[in-house]
């Protein structure tokens, strides 16, 4: 085993040792991104992150043919999180919000139950804990949130791929 493989598994074992000695870690919403964009691109889902519709901030906005999906990631505020994916139930065909999985609960499925939105539990990998309703009447056009996510700078794959 190489000298950098040996310090990279002592760091792993520390890393795990501390959360596992710390019961309350806070982790921002940040590092679920690149879990939920590995479950997205999986999917076949095209996706943007940190996009506004109208002059609603919405975490990943993502779209696979015509279907359209909002996200709002939490790791704190969780309520919080259940109204702005409520809100961006009226922008999307399906709207969701991402927590992670040790603050899935009885109670925040149940919250979630009652509103045309989903829950996404992010672990290890992210995975879908409650579908999200179909949301017929929208305030957007969809056309408006496709052109958002296609024309999004960050995700210009082929460009990044010939350097």
């Amino acid at each position: 085993m190489s000298k950098s493989n040996h310090v990279a598994d002592e760091y792993t074992q520390r890393w795990v040792e501390t959360l596992k000695d710390q019961d309350t870690q806070y982790v921002p919403e940040k590092y679920q991104l690149g879990i939920l964009a590995d479950y997205l691109r999986n999917e076949g889902y095209e996706y943007a992150t940190e996009k506004r519709v109208f002059s609603y901030p919405i975490d990943i906005l993502a779209i696979k043919d015509e279907e359209t999906v909002a996200i709002e990631m939490k790791s704190k505020n969780v309520g919080r999180g259940v109204e702005q994916a409520h809100r961006d139930a009226s922008l999307v065909d399906h709207a969701y919000l991402a927590v992670w999985d040790e603050q899935i609960s009885d109670s925040l499925i149940e919250s979630v139950e009652e509103l045309p939105i989903g829950l996404i539990s992010v672990g290890e990998r992210a995975e879908i804990v409650v579908e999200s309703g179909d949301n017929p009447q929208q305030l957007c056009e969809k056309e408006n949130i496709i052109e958002l996510v296609i024309n999004d700078v960050r995700d210009d794959t082929a460009v990044q791929e010939s350097k």
